[in-house]
C-alpha cells in the first residue's frame, strides 16, 4: 500500500527529470568523495609520522610533484589533500542545494495546483461537510511533503547506499574483523526502527489534526469578525483558540519525545557499537596488526556508516509520518464527489438554451434517508418568471441549485430545453444561468474585475455598459480609481447596495438565458430595495428567471408562485390565486403584512 501511495508522487517528481538526473550524479560523486575524507589523516599519522612503508600511489604521486620523500613533504601532502577535499565537498553541495531547491519547489507548487483544481471542482454537498481552513493546510503544509518525499525516496537512499557500500569495501580492505563488527549492529537499528513506524505515523495523524483544527477554528473567526465583534465573543474565541493550541502542542511533544526516544535508543546502539570497536581495534593496534593510521580511518568510517544508518532508518521514520500527508492530498484528490460528466455528451442545437426549465419528481437531500426535496414536478417556459417561497428550511435554495447542476438528484431529472441536464457537459449548464445571491460573493479585485469575472475576455466597453444597466455608475465615480479600484475582500469597502449592483452587473454581462435571484433584496433596507429592484427588472427582462424572496411584495408580479414546505411543493399559481386559495401563501403574506404593518405603526 505505502509503495503505491508513494509512486503516485513520482510522475510530479518525474517532470524536472534533468534536474533529478543532476542531483543523482552529484550525489554519488559526493558519496565516493566521503570515502577519501579520512585518508589525509592516515598519510600524516602513518607515513609522516610513522614508519610504515610508502605505498606505491603516493610514491609515484611525490615522484610526479618532484618531491622528496620526506616527512615534511608528506604532512604537506595531507594538508593540502584534506583542504582540496573540502574545497571540492562544499562546490558539490552549493550546486546540490541549488538544484534540489528548484526541483522540490516545483513539485509542491504543481501538487499544490492539482490540488487546488480538484478542490474547485468538487460538489458544493463535499464542501458543505469540510472546513475552508483544512483545505488551507493541506495546500501550505501537506504539499509540502513531496519535496522532502524526493530525498527520503530517492536522493537519500542512493547516496547512503553507495556511501556504505564504498566504505565497507574499503574498510574490509584494511581490516574484515573489525568490518563485521562495525555492520554487526545493522540488524538491531532495523528491527528498533520497524517496530516504532507504526506509532510515529499514529502520532503524526493525531498532530495533523490538531493542526488542522487550528488553522479551521482561525479562518472562521476571522472570515466573521463582524459577528465576533457584535456579540462580543473576542475573550471566548482566544479561550477556545487557546484549548486548541494546547492540545496541537501536547500532539506535538508527544510526536517530538517519541522521536528522541528513538534516536536516543540508536545513538545508544551506534555508542556501544563504537566502544567495542574501539576496544578491539585498539587491541589489534597494540599488537602491530593493524597501524594507528588504518584504526583512525576505520573509526572515522564506522562514524560515517552509523550517520548514514541512522538517516536511513530516520527517513524511514519520516515516511511513516509523510504518509499522513500524503493520504490526506489523495483523499482530496481521489475524491469522486463532483459532479459526473456525460459519456456521450449533447448539446443544444443552436448553443443557447432557450430557457425552458422542467423538473420532473425531483427528490434529493444532503444526507442519506434525509431528503430535502420530496418528488418536486413543475415547469417554467422560456421568459417566465417564478417565484419560489416558503418557511424557512423548506428548500427554496436547494431546489433552484439543481438547475446549475449543483448537485443530481437522489430520484426524478431536470430538464433544460427538453434535455436531461446529466447528459449536458457541466460547463454548458452552467453557462446557461445567471447568479444573483444575498450574498454577493465579491473577491478582492477590481470593480471591473469582478463584473467580468464570469466573462474574462469581456471588453471594457462591454464592463462599463453593464455597469451602467446595474446603476454601478452611480457610484462607481466616488471611488478613488474608479472601475479599477481593488475592492476588500468579499466587498468589505462596499455598502450591501453597492456589492449587489455589481453581483447584478456580473449577471448581466454573462448574459446567460436563465437567472437564479435567491433572496438579493433580504438582507437590504426598504429604500435600497426598491433602487436594486429597477436593476433586476433590466437583468429579468427575456430571460426565464427564479426569485427567492421573503418579502412576498417581491414577488407578485411573477407570473407562478411556487410554495414549498417542508419539501413537499403544496402548492402553485399567480399571487391573487394563492391568495384566494387561503392556503399557506396566504398565511404567510397574512402575517407578513401584519409584521410589516406593526413595524410602520411603532
Amino acid at each position: 500500500m505505502s509503495l503505491i501511495r508513494y509512486k503516485r508522487l513520482l510522475p510530479y517528481l518525474l517532470r524536472h527529470w534533468p534536474l533529478l538526473v543532476l542531483i543523482v550524479v552529484l550525489t554519488l560523486l559526493a558519496s565516493l568523495l566521503a570515502a577519501l575524507q579520512p585518508w589525509p589523516l592516515k598519510i600524516l599519522v602513518d607515513y609522516a609520522l610513522g614508519d610504515t612503508a610508502l605505498p606505491h600511489v603516493l610514491s609515484t604521486l611525490l615522484s610526479a610533484l618532484h618531491q622528496e620523500k620526506s616527512a615534511v613533504a608528506l604532512v604537506v601532502l595531507a594538508a593540502l589533500s584534506s583542504f582540496g577535499l573540502y574545497c571540492i565537498n562544499s562546490v558539490f553541495d552549493a550546486v546540490l542545494s541549488l538544484a534540489w531547491a528548484t526541483m522540490g519547489q516545483k513539485t509542491v507548487y504543481e501538487l499544490s495546483a492539482a490540488l487546488f483544481s480538484q478542490l474547485q471542482r468538487l460538489s458544493l454537498q463535499f464542501h458543505r461537510h469540510n472546513a475552508v481552513g483544512d483545505f488551507l493546510d493541506r495546500l501550505s503544509v501537506d504539499t509540502y511533503s513531496a519535496y522532502t518525499l524526493t530525498n527520503i525516496l530517492l536522493v537519500s537512499p542512493i547516496r547512503q547506499s553507495v556511501l556504505l557500500c564504498t566504505l565497507g569495501l574499503v574498510a574490509w580492505q584494511l581490516d574484515p574483523g573489525l568490518t563485521v563488527i562495525t555492520f554487526a549492529v545493522v540488524p538491531l537499528m532495523v528491527i528498533v526502527a520497524l517496530a516504532c513506524g507504526a506509532q510515529l505515523k499514529r502520532l503524526m495523524q493525531h498532530q495533523r489534526q490538531a493542526q488542522a483544527q487550528v488553522m479551521s477554528f482561525v479562518h472562521q473567526t476571522l472570515t466573521s469578525i463582524p459577528i465576533v465583534q457584535a456579540f462580543s465573543t473576542e475573550d471566548a474565541n482566544q479561550n477556545y483558540f487557546g484549548l486548541l493550541a494546547a492540545r496541537s502542542v501536547a500532539s506535538s511533544q508527544r510526536n517530538r519525545l517519541f522521536g528522541s526516544l528513538l534516536n536516543t535508543t540508536n545513538g545508544s546502539i551506534a555508542v556501544i557499537s563504537t566502544a567495542i570497536v574501539i576496544f578491539f581495534g585498539g587491541t589489534k593496534a597494540v599488537a602491530g596488526v593493524v597501524t594507528v593510521g588504518s584504526l583512525l580511518v576505520i573509526l572515522d568510517y564506522l562514524r560515517s556508516i552509523q550517520a548514514a544508518f541512522r538517516e536511513l532508518f530516520t527517513n524511514y521514520s519520516k515516511l511513516k509520518s509523510l504518509e499522513v500527508n500524503i493520504d490526506r492530498i489523495f483523499e482530496i484528490i481521489d475524491s469522486d464527489d463532483k459532479i459526473p460528466e456525460p459519456l456521450t455528451p449533447i448539446s443544444f442545437p443552436t448553443g443557447r438554451s432557450r430557457g425552458d426549465i422542467c423538473f420532473k419528481s425531483v427528490t434529493f437531500g444532503y444526507e442519506l434517508n434525509k431528503p430535502i426535496l420530496k418528488k418536486i414536478s413543475f415547469t417554467a417556459k422560456a421568459g417566465e418568471t417564478i417565484a419560489v417561497v416558503g418557511p424557512s428550511g423548506a428548500g427554496k435554495s436547494t431546489l433552484l441549485s439543481a438547475i446549475p447542476r449543483f448537485f443530481d438528484p437522489w430520484q426524478g431529472q431536470v430538464l433544460m430545453d427538453g434535455l436531461n441536464v446529466r447528459d449536458l457537459p457541466v460547463s454548458v449548464v452552467r453557462s446557461q444561468v445567471g447568479l444573483v445571491l444575498q450574498d454577493p460573493f465579491l473577491l478582492p479585485l477590481s470593480v471591473a474585475d469582478n463584473i467580468a469575472y464570469g466573462r474574462p475576455n469581456a471588453t471594457r466597453q462591454r464592463v462599463i455598459q453593464a455597469a451602467k444597466i446595474a446603476n454601478v455608475d452611480s457610484f462607481v465615480d466616488q471611488l478613488a480609481h474608479g472601475y479599477d479600484t481593488v475592492i476588500g475582500e468579499r466587498g468589505a469597502t462596499l455598502s450591501g447596495g453597492q456589492k449587489q449592483r455589481i453581483s447584478i452587473a456580473r449577471a448581466l454581462l454573462k448574459d446567460a438565458p436563465i437567472l437564479i435571484l435567491d433572496e438579493p433584496t433580504s438582507a437590504l433596507d426598504v429604500q435600497t430595495e426598491r433602487s436594486i429592484m429597477d436593476a433586476l427588472d433590466r437583468l429579468m427582462a427575456g430571460r426565464t428567471t427564479f426569485i427567492i424572496a421573503h418579502r412576498l411584495s417581491t414577488v407578485k408580479r411573477a407570473n407562478r408562485i411556487l410554495v414549498l414546505d417542508q419539501g413537499h411543493l403544496v402548492e402553485t399559481g399567480t399571487h391573487q390565486e394563492l391568495i384566494d386559495a387561503q392556503g399557506l401563501y396566504a398565511r404567510l403574506h397574512y402575517l407578513q403584512a401584519k409584521k410589516t404593518f406593526g413595524a410602520v405603526m411603532r
